[in-house]
């Protein structure tokens, strides 16, 4: 049994499909219901003991900062090349930190501390029964996932932004991610399309295995509006 040490919070995108309000706000740093959705997963960390955590920013990063520049146990790290590819860019920028390490989206609402919790048995992501009808469907056994669905026809289980990295599968995936940034020069894809398909034989990942309703990802205004009513009023006015 290892522990994570350190967390990584990816929040460099524009969040497009939450506009109007992200015309103003990064996707991580919207309220929702009065707390920002990126502080649902630091507090999450924090209370499992995690306080060395990394965020990294592109997108109107200057308010990052404003929130953020007096705790000490976050640090900012700026994603240049964030307008040019996909979330792969981020993981490049945060490459040195991936030894055990959680790799989280942003744009997370988090209900259950818990499933951040920092003992691990080996590297793998969270997630939760798959209903059909979400995106990036897992199929797992003996606790090994066995392969990924991106259109969710095929998988019992429904992957979450959440993943655990021990010190030896971080560590090599920090060479993997550095490797195929520079060198192969394909910065299109997401990163987990690089642990899941592109050098899966390289790890032998695992679930953990959460609920539904331990977790919200809010993609759309519809979702936003659906948990927060408040927005319906802006969101009409467009």
């Amino acid at each position: 049994m290892e522990k994570i040490q350190r967390a990584i919070i990816l929040a460099a995108g524009e969040g497009s499909r939450l506009r109007p309000v992200t015309l103003t706000t990064p996707k991580p740093l919207v309220p929702v219901n009065g707390v920002r959705l990126i502080n649902t997963g630091i507090e999450a960390l924090k209370k499992n003991d995690i306080h060395e955590i990394y965020i990294v920013t592109g997108y109107k990063k200057e308010l990052f900062y404003d929130l953020y520049k007096k705790d000490p146990e976050i640090t900012i790290l700026e994603n240049p090349y964030y307008l040019k590819g996909n979330n792969i860019t981020s993981l490049y920028v945060a490459r040195d930190y991936l030894a055990g390490t959680f790799v989280m989206e942003g744009d997370l609402r988090i209900y259950n501390d818990a499933i951040l919790n920092t003992s691990v048995e080996k590297s793998g992501y969270c997630a939760s029964k798959s209903h059909k009808d979400a995106e990036w469907a897992l199929e797992v056994e003996n606790n090994t996932i066995v392969s990924c669905d991106v259109t969710g026809a095929k998988g019992d289980y429904r992957l979450w932004g959440i993943s655990m990295w021990t010190e030896e599968d971080g560590t090599r995936l920090s060479d993997i991610i550095r490797t195929y940034v520079e060198d192969v020069k394909d910065w299109s894809i997401y990163w987990d399309e690089v642990a899941l398909f592109k050098y899966k034989s390289q790890f032998d990942l695992g679930i953990r295995e959460i609920n539904d309703s331990d977790i919200t990802e809010i993609d759309t205004i519809e979702e936003l509006i659906a948990i927060d009513p408040s927005y319906e009023e802006l969101c009409n006015a467009r």
